[in-house]
């Protein structure tokens, strides 16, 4: 066996790596700048520093490079990890009291809706008028809706839920606010801050999913 094999492989798959990278980095920054159906794979190749032929090997489709891209987004880039794996997922889990976890898991998942909520908002968009794109969209909204519902699951687990509307149409209220929708219009066309957008739904989601409690604090 050539000895230097394993290290020409490990240098191969760095490179490899930097490649795809650069590449999402590049898609994110077209996407947002032309929408979905006006960024190319030759455009996103420019801006990436390689060949479009370079693009469509890695991903092949626009609808599987934007998936790509919202992965990076939801799970960083450095050390991607799921939103359950993160450290404050865990605090969360712990935490006795119902408003309070929500408040973890708001503050928590603030950074993932910092990164993602313009791409997410590009890949709604595309998807009202192209069938891969909804399939693509629709994969994303299942995950994130998979995830909500665990967090309301948590809840109820640690008290009431607001009463008068099923779990469903909780679910529904609780990602209609702490949506992509929701932060990009306030974060973009409203121009409030991050902190400023995390303490209004600190404040208003425990209120909208949560049961009050009663007079004598249970």
């Amino acid at each position: 066996m050539n000895p230097e094999t394993p290290p020409v492989k490990g240098i191969r798959r760095k490179k490899a790596d930097a490649t795809r990278r650069r590449i999402i980095q590049a898609a994110h920054e077209e996407f947002i700048a032309r929408g979905f159906h006006g960024a190319t794979m030759a455009g996103i190749g420019v801006r990436a520093g390689v060949a479009s032929q370079t693009v469509y090997f890695v991903f092949h489709t626009k609808p599987e490079l934007i998936s790509a891209v919202i992965d990076v987004a939801v799970l960083g880039e450095e050390h991607p990890r799921p939103p359950q794996a993160q450290p404050w997922w865990t605090v969360m889990m712990a935490e006795p009291d119902a408003a309070e976890a929500l408040r973890i898991f708001i503050r928590g998942a603030g950074g993932v809706f910092a990164r993602a909520a313009a791409i997410s908002e590009v890949l709604r968009a595309a998807a009202l008028t192209d069938d891969e794109v909804r399939r693509t969209h629709r994969y994303h909204e299942n995950l994130r809706r998979d995830g909500f519902g665990q967090v309301l699951k948590m809840l109820a687990e640690k008290g009431p839920l607001r009463a008068g509307q099923t779990v469903d149409e909780l679910t529904d209220a609780f990602m209609t606010v702490y949506g992509d929708s929701t932060y990009n219009l306030l974060a973009v066309e409203r121009g409030w801050s991050h902190d400023r957008i995390m303490e209004w739904l600190c404040g208003i989601l425990p209120e909208m999913l949560l049961a009050r409690p009663r007079a004598d604090g249970r």
